[in-house]
């Protein structure tokens, strides 16, 4: 198993694909709840034919532990900033996935001195009256165990081997405590990122789509491309994943030039 020692924690990350002279690796972050493995593995090969590939299991996921019990955006932003340079390199293209891109785009805000580039999918840009009123509900252990007993042995799982067997219920609470106060970017923060910046979400995704986060965030970031295909939830790179390989090797070859 191959971890790091990251601002008091021990993270674990898989790496794929070759060092070639001079290229930027991408980053990959998954969503609350799973880990690395689960969120990415299926679209890894077709990246790691082009790029090295680094997916990290984030804080108090899979088999990195939690010291300080924490859920934080930008604490996870700190830590993608900080393994980026361990690893030895100036910048990443930073690619994340639900809560994942929420880390992303924070990680584009807080850290671009080594952001490439950045691809949030299926992230938020602000806090809405939505994820306000929803999350606590969606996070709640009891409902889970009731309603989503699936959901609770993932969980068990995938963290319960470096965090414990009740860990779950606490991921739960962080997740959501944070969810309903971060990330909360006005126009004015988003209008000073100037790093490329390719917008995904799926038109049918119950947790984004309704907030319009994926416009809100494209609309304030200059130049920011943006991707919502129809008929598509909340996995984009699991319900399209040719097109989404395609789309993400393309964005990342006209806008993502190698330093």
């Amino acid at each position: 198993m191959t971890q790091i020692r990251i601002n008091g924690a021990d993270i674990y990350y898989h790496s794929h694909g070759e060092d070639l002279p001079n290229q930027t690796p991408i980053v990959l972050i998954h969503g609350s709840t799973i880990d690395s493995h689960t969120d990415w593995d299926s679209v890894i090969p077709a990246l790691a034919n082009q790029y090295k590939v680094f997916a990290l299991d984030c804080r108090g996921h899979g088999r990195s532990n939690n010291p300080k019990m924490s859920y934080s955006f930008k604490e996870m932003a700190d830590d993608v900033a900080v393994f980026v340079r361990a690893m030895g390199y100036g910048k990443a293209h930073v690619i994340g996935h639900s809560n994942g891109g929420n880390v992303a785009l924070v990680t584009a805000v807080e850290h671009p001195e080594i952001t490439q580039t950045c691809i949030p999918q299926a992230a938020n840009g602000y806090v809405t009256r939505f994820l306000i009123e929803r999350e606590p509900i969606i996070f709640d252990p009891k409902r889970v165990e009731i309603k989503s007993p699936e959901w609770r042995d993932e969980m068990i799982r995938l963290h319960s081997e470096v965090n414990g067997p009740e860990y779950w219920k606490s991921l739960l609470w962080l997740t959501m405590k944070e969810i309903i106060s971060e990330p909360n970017y006005s126009p004015d923060d988003l209008a000073k990122v100037n790093i490329p910046m390719l917008v995904i979400m799926g038109a049918e995704d119950t947790v984004n789509a309704a907030d319009e986060h994926a416009q809100y965030i494209a609309e304030h970031v200059p130049n920011a491309e943006i991707w919502i295909p129809e008929g598509t939830g909340h996995n984009v790179h699991k319900e399209r994943e040719g097109e989404w390989i395609e789309r993400v090797l393309g964005f990342l070859k006209s806008r993502g030039r190698d330093v």
